[in-house]
């Protein structure tokens, strides 16, 4: 059956690799992006293919555009089967600011990085609960980050708001489970964008002595949202021993 998908953040690599899996798989994706410059050219490569992309801009830390989102993939398509939760992200992507040690980081600065990890995860849930409870059936992904599990140097904002993203998918697939919505997290590892340069630290981390790979972790997202039976769960795609 062909499935409506919405995908935040669909402008980043990770988002656009996930939009394009879906696609490839032959559903109905609503590209989404605080940054909606870059999506009609996604929309286009995953309209070359057997499934469809239709653009919609959001700010996931601004409810109302969230639901506005949702409400536009119900009138194209008439229900919402999966929402995968990919915006978010650092300080550094976020701003072009540095990361900044706790005691050197603003209440501004932690409050863009909360607010568009935690927040704008918190809304994504709540505008499509309603009408996947209508159908008594849908499946909510959220991408998480291995930050939230043990912390990291510079990015305390950031790993209290993927902290928090983990207390808030738990609450969600309790109170959303017994209306067949099911909740996950997903920890993608650390994919590089191209042209970045490989973190020498984090290769040694790994035990496979390499970083992830975008498709990979989006062929995932894919697969897990096929799952009739599993809610509640962070899956750790990562080969750093994290936890």
């Amino acid at each position: 059956m062909e499935r409506a998908v919405i995908v935040t953040g669909a402008a980043g690599w990770l988002g656009g690799a996930i939009a394009r899996a879906f696609g490839k798989a032959g559903d109905k994706v609503m590209l989404s992006d605080i940054n909606t410059a870059p999506l009609g050219e996604l929309a286009a490569a995953v309209n070359k293919g057997p499934g469809q992309a239709l653009t919609c801009g959001a700010d996931t830390r601004n409810y109302d555009e969230v639901k506005a989102l949702v409400e536009e993939t119900i009138k194209r398509w008439q229900r919402v089967d999966v929402m995968a939760c990919v915006a978010g992200a650092g300080l550094t992507r976020l701003s072009g600011r540095q990361h900044k040690l706790l005691i050197e980081c603003t209440d501004e600065e932690w409050d863009l990085v909360v607010d568009s990890n935690l927040k704008g995860t918190f809304h994504s849930i709540k505008a499509v609960a309603e009408p996947m409870m209508r159908q008594k059936d849908g499946h909510i992904i959220i991408m998480g980050s291995g930050t939230g599990s043990r912390g990291n140097k510079r990015r305390s904002a950031y790993a209290s708001a993927k902290a928090g993203v983990y207390g808030l998918m738990k609450c969600a697939a309790l109170e959303l489970g017994g209306h067949n919505i099911r909740v996950n997290v997903v920890n993608p590892g650390r994919n590089l964008r191209p042209g970045e340069a490989i973190e020498t630290e984090i290769v040694e981390q790994n035990i496979l002595k390499r970083t992830n790979d975008p498709a990979e972790v989006a062929a995932f997202y894919v697969h897990l949202s096929g799952m009739h039976n599993v809610s509640g769960q962070i899956f750790n795609l990562d080969s750093r021993i994290l936890f």
